[in-house]
């Protein structure tokens, strides 16, 4: 382990002497990179995410706080570990569920409210990924009132800008039409949502989807009027057809692959790092009758190998055609998928040296 860090890192030194000195909306050289990892948090322990199976057979996931981190002392443990291995900013999960539209308390938003409240950020940003999926659609009877919510997150200075608005992701193209009914539709209230960030003094809004390499995605994708493509996790590109169980060593070229088909689609492109997949935790929730098809051999040199990759294909290959070179990692702390980089009960602290390792 410690051989292949010391020759990664001889690797990398050339790409890191070649960074210029012209700084970007982020305060950053713009040959740099701005590393965020996706944030899940179903670990109040107020959701069904805390599964018998993931305490009893999968205790090695475990987070050295234990498996509720979503508490005002552990986000700001989790903000200064984050800070440490590198990494630039959180993409909260965000969830519009019935709870939130009888203005209560979601409990999956509840890291981004104690993370907003933390004493030091550290230098941390945050943006969005609007998890729009079943159970927490959202459509034009929604639209205003989530708007407002949205546009006051950009307002705070640590949110995140790319090409200086703020950036936001949502996590389904294909719900938003189901909801909307054509990408028309989608296109004039993503327009309102930049007009209304305009009205509130800020320069537009960045918004992004997260879809898969297809062509008639992406432009469905453009119809609708998003500025950038990306995506939330590439497991369904990544894992080995027809095997239950594929090598950790095959994910890393496989992505690649993944990331350059969407070069070809037309749009710029936010690429991200598929750390792991391993959803076992979840099976008997999802009554899946054999264990879910997943990687083995998650290590610190499986992160390493992922995150050393995603910083020089993406300074390589500019897939955002911009100054703001972004890449995302998932993720930051999804257990019971088995990506997270949080020190826990198995690794410690070994998944953030890695990627900071990686990232030099």
């Amino acid at each position: 382990m410690k051989r292949k860090l010391g020759i990664g890192l001889l690797l990398l030194a050339g790409l890191t002497g070649m960074v210029s000195a012209e700084v970007n909306a982020q305060n950053k050289p713009s040959k740099d990179l701005l590393v965020g990892a996706y944030y899940f948090d179903g670990w109040t322990g107020k959701t069904n995410h805390i599964t018998k199976s993931l305490t009893e057979n999968f205790k090695g996931r475990q987070p050295i706080w234990g498996w509720v981190t979503s508490k005002p002392e552990i986000i700001q443990k989790q903000v200064d570990a984050a800070a440490e291995a590198s990494i630039d900013f959180f993409s909260f999960c965000w969830y519009d569920s019935a709870l939130s539209k009888k203005n209560m308390e979601e409990p999956r938003n509840n890291a981004l409210g104690l993370f907003l409240n933390a004493k030091d950020r550290k230098g941390m940003k945050f943006n969005l990924l609007v998890a729009n999926h079943f159970g927490y659609l959202i459509g034009p009877e929604d639209w205003e009132r989530v708007s407002k919510i949205w546009i006051t997150l950009f307002k705070n200075k640590d949110y995140l800008k790319f090409n200086q608005k703020p950036l936001i992701t949502f996590l389904s193209l294909r719900m938003l039409i189901s909801k909307f009914g054509s990408a028309a539709k989608i296109k004039v209230a993503l327009d309102k949502l930049r007009a209304d960030a305009k009205a509130n003094g800020l320069e537009g809004i960045s918004i992004a989807v997260c879809i898969g390499p297809k062509q008639a995605d992406a432009d469905l994708a453009k119809s609708a009027g998003f500025d950038l493509l990306t995506g939330y996790n590439y497991h369904d590109q990544t894992l080995i057809a027809g095997q239950s169980v594929s090598p950790i060593t095959a994910l890393s070229p496989r992505e690649q692959s993944v990331w350059a088909s969407f070069l070809k689609l037309g749009m710029p492109y936010m690429p991200v790092s598929t750390l792991n997949w391993d959803p076992r935790p979840w099976d008997d929730t999802n009554k899946v009758k054999k264990a879910s098809p997943h990687f083995d051999g998650y290590s610190p040199a499986s992160v390493y190998q992922s995150i050393k990759g995603l910083k020089k294909w993406t300074l390589e290959n500019d897939p955002s055609g911009s100054a703001d070179h972004i890449a995302m990692i998932y993720a930051w702390n999804e257990y019971g998928e088995g990506a997270w980089l949080t020190p826990s009960v198995q690794y410690q602290n070994k998944f953030l040296r890695a990627v900071k390792e990686a990232l030099k």
